[in-house]
């Protein structure tokens, strides 16, 4: 066999295996939309809304995007408060079902923000794949700095 045709086979092989490893890092996708009406500029205060322990799933998934959410928004200038806030963010959240009961990943994570006089939404992102939710894993947080990478919309 001619010796570039060796060569050629290897680096196709090479490109072919680092674009799986790649590809397998990015195991959500980022959606996101909001209401080109508001001016976020004015708005630098917010609070989480208060869920119905009838629909909530998983605490300690609330309280890590919750704890992400607020490290990535402080850092952009927004500031949580108790009270007189301006925006009040909201999580959706959907497990992935399958056969491990046992498996804490999500299929879609989605964070909404609401206008606090009229309870109106104004901005919404969402991530999309496998989010692994487990402590010692990076995808919930990754999943939550996609999300709010779009926030505040320029």
């Amino acid at each position: 066999m001619n010796i570039f045709k060796v060569k050629e086979r290897l680096a196709l092989i090479a490109t072919v295996f680092l674009s799986v490893l790649i590809m397998g890092g990015c195991t959500t996708a980022v959606k996101y939309s909001y209401d080109s009406k508001i001016n976020f500029a004015e708005r630098t205060s917010y609070t989480w809304a208060p869920s119905s322990a009838m629909y909530r799933q998983d605490l300690l998934l609330e309280k890590n995007v919750q704890v992400f959410a607020d490290q990535l928004l402080a850092e952009k200038g927004f500031t949580r408060m108790s009270e007189k806030y301006d925006l009040m963010i909201s999580m959706i959240y959907e497990f992935d079902s399958g056969i491990d009961e046992y498996s804490y990943k999500l299929r879609m994570l989605t964070l909404n923000m609401y206008k606090i006089e009229n309870k109106e939404l104004v901005w919404r992102g969402t991530a999309f794949g496998t989010i692994n939710t487990d402590a010692a894993s990076d995808d919930l947080k990754q999943a939550v700095q996609g999300i709010l990478s779009n926030f505040p919309p320029n």
